[in-house]
């Protein structure tokens, strides 16, 4: 009885608080404060100015810096980005692969390889993991003329550096991501 009389004060208590009519509108949202309002406040408040640079304010965490100080040779060096940071850009290139058709792109992860028995062909893929390596994203390449299967390529599970022209192609109705015209070597 003491628990429910509890629970039954604490619940009178929690909805009364809850509860002002006053700045409460029917959808439970309080009107009297908008973002405006907010802002104006925060700025009537602030006694110097806080100017931000474009770049900072759309890159906060540097990465086109970063990228900027890699090999120059490439148009996106992923080499030089932390390992969370190379994840996310690879989900980025496999989700909105039209933002890096034609750049030339600079990866280092581990290699794996497949051959399809049906179709005659062998798919080479630089995997990389995210910092806790739970999480694996790939992007295919297209080794240049040059390299021969198996005899010139490393072991798969070995780590690589792999170098080519970002692209797209077709196969069986779907779109795939590839490195093109690439060269890797073992890292």
């Amino acid at each position: 009885m003491r628990k429910f009389i509890f629970l039954l004060v604490l619940s009178a208590m929690i909805f009364s608080g809850c509860q002002n009519s006053a700045s409460v509108s029917r959808h439970g949202i309080d009107q009297t404060t908008g973002i405006g309002d907010i802002i104006a406040a925060a700025a009537s408040e602030s006694t110097t100015a806080t100017i931000i640079s474009e770049s900072e304010e759309t890159n906060p965490y540097g990465i086109s810096e970063r990228l900027a100080n890699g090999d120059e040779s490439v148009d996106i060096d992923l080499t030089v980005l932390s390992s969370s940071m190379i994840y996310s850009e690879v989900f980025a290139m496999v989700y909105a692969p039209e933002e890096y058709l034609g750049k030339t792109v600079k990866m280092e992860g581990i290699f794996s390889c497949f051959h399809d028995e049906t179709t005659g062909k062998t798919y080479y893929a630089c995997i990389v993991q995210d910092a806790t390596q739970c999480c694996a994203q790939g992007i295919e390449f297209i080794p240049d003329e040059s390299f021969t299967y198996p005899d010139e390529f490393p072991e798969v599970g070995s780590n690589i550096c792999v170098t080519g022209i970002f692209g797209t192609y077709k196969e069986d109705g779907a779109q795939f991501i590839t490195l093109k015209n690439a060269s890797f070597s073992v890292s």
